[in-house]
């Protein structure tokens, strides 16, 4: 069996460790390997984790495994974490968020996600870069750059990122967990952890052709995660297959064996119905996304075309349902939604930046005036704005009024959104595209919401994918609902640019 890193998932690897025709030690120098090839130019890390605790590390594991000790599924498997959630230096990586001014900042333990990956024999072979602070310095600039590591490209797109193009536009990577998954489908490692408060998980998997998933809130210990909102924040697993999102959510939710996601892994349709949304209405704008001859096309035609496969399988399938759009949060004027996320980036992010061991910001003030000191590197001129931050800083809502507003955001996204949907028309999932507000109707309501891989854009190659929500607490359904998927749709594709590459190195 040949080690191939851009399509390798974790059982493959399990089998070849298991068979002895790699061990944990060199499969780290091939990741490590690949990063060093590839990343100068797609800017998916922001550290690696010191050669001599990676060794230490895989040889531990190697032993354990000769000894026949295998602690499970990821036993000796590298995974990349985002930059957004905390690490202790004791295991040689610090925890920036993308930005500058956290490079000094020491979190006085490791988030305890971090802790079970560990524990379940995970090694941690870095940190991946992302859009800086998760996306929420500043208000519509190009999705996944960070002072700390620059321009995430796609390792999908030919000619990368288009400097003209909008936030989110064809050519992006898309944010916030841009690094995370970009370096999956790069084959730094063959799994990672992503977060998202709304889309940062989604946008960017379907960008990669990849699997991952936002828990319910809670599932997955917030912990150690810079946060931008404690309502709306989870980290989640980005992977090549459901069976990987199946085992890592299993370590990262402390599922036991009695309850495992692997149980889901049917690749049946049935038991699931589906309501789908229409691509045109639920796509995000052309602001976030700047058309391009024949892109929308495409994607509206073949996301017309899985529907119809879809409605083949399941159980029930509702049209073009009528789920209430994201206006209707508005409140006597106000945006509940961002007012709520405002004020809880001020609570979160400032509770965070105190409880750290050490460091040299202690509030959001501190921060913009850290990037107004080196505007140069923190501000320049493609990402000049921390208008976000400052609004934030700015925002002062009494208790009872901040109550007010959640409870009516709650209630519409339930009661007059997602539930008017689940419950009238009897089905238990709502699909739409991954680049659209269906993760705005998943985190205001407090559902869990899902990502699968679709098709590649014919003009420059780029992934693009459908969202999946269900009830609260019904990751089992998506996990089986992803098995299907997998099971039906053609088998997501490896970036062709970067297999090219290792063909041509080869006949060299």
């Amino acid at each position: 069996m040949v080690l191939n890193l851009l399509t390798a998932d974790t059982k493959t690897l399990q089998q070849m460790l298991n068979a002895g025709s790699i061990t944990s030690a060199g499969l780290v120098d091939a990741c490590l390997a690949q990063i060093q090839k590839h990343d100068g130019y797609l800017h998916a890390m922001i550290q690696t984790t010191p050669l001599d605790i990676l060794q230490e590390v895989a040889k531990t594991l190697d032993d354990e495994r000769a000894a026949g000790k295998v602690r499970g599924p990821l036993h000796g498997i590298p995974v990349l974490v985002k930059d957004n959630i905390a690490t202790h230096l004791n295991i040689g990586l610090r925890t920036t968020a993308g930005s500058l001014s956290l490079w000094n900042s020491k979190p006085e333990e490791n988030a305890k996600l971090v802790d079970l990956l560990i524990a379940s024999g995970a090694i941690i072979l870095g940190k991946a870069n992302l859009s800086e602070f998760s996306n929420s310095r500043g208000s519509m600039m190009p999705s996944g750059w960070s002072a700390m590591g620059g321009q995430v490209q796609s390792a999908y797109v030919r000619g990368g990122l288009d400097p003209d193009d909008s936030k989110d536009g064809h050519s992006s990577p898309s944010g916030s967990s841009s690094g995370s998954a970009v370096g999956v489908s790069a084959g730094y490692a063959p799994i990672s952890i992503g977060t998202e408060t709304d889309g940062s998980l989604l946008c960017p998997a379907g960008r990669a052709a990849l699997y991952t998933i936002k828990p319910t809130i809670g599932l997955v210990p917030q912990h150690g995660i810079v946060p931008m909102s404690t309502n709306f924040d989870s980290a989640g697993p980005m992977t090549k297959t459901s069976y990987d999102l199946a085992v890592l959510l299993n370590v990262l939710a402390s599922r036991p064996l009695s309850e495992s996601y692997m149980k889901n892994l049917t690749a049946s349709w049935s038991g699931i119905s589906v309501a789908a949304l229409d691509y045109s209405k639920w796509r995000y704008p052309n602001s976030f996304i700047k058309p391009v001859d024949g892109a929308e096309a495409q994607i509206l035609k073949e996301t017309r075309e899985a529907y119809d496969l879809i409605k083949t399988k399941v159980d029930k399938f509702v049209d073009d349902v009528d789920l209430i759009t994201v206006d209707l949060f508005e409140l006597e004027g106000k945006n509940t939604l961002d007012i709520i996320t405002m004020s809880d980036m001020k609570r979160d992010l400032t509770a965070y930046l105190q409880d750290l061991g050490e460091s040299d910001m202690r509030s959001i003030t501190d921060i913009i005036e850290f990037n107004k000191e080196h505007a140069d590197k923190e501000l320049p001129p493609h990402h000049p704005r921390q208008d976000t931050f400052i609004k934030c800083e700015n925002q002062n809502v009494p208790a009872t009024e901040y109550d007010r507003l959640f409870a009516h955001m709650r209630k519409v996204a339930r009661d007059s959104g997602v539930e008017r949907v689940f419950q009238p028309h009897g089905v238990n999932v709502i699909v739409g595209p991954a680049d659209g507000f269906i993760s705005t109707m998943a985190s205001s309501g407090g559902y869990p919401v899902a990502a699968m891989p679709l098709s590649y854009l014919d003009f420059n190659g780029r992934p693009f994918g459908l969202a999946a929500l269900a009830g609260r607490h019904q990751e089992a359904l998506l996990v089986q609902l992803m098995s299907a998927w997998e099971a039906t749709f053609p088998a997501r594709k490896p970036p062709q640019a970067l297999i090219e590459e290792s063909q041509q190195q080869r006949v060299n």
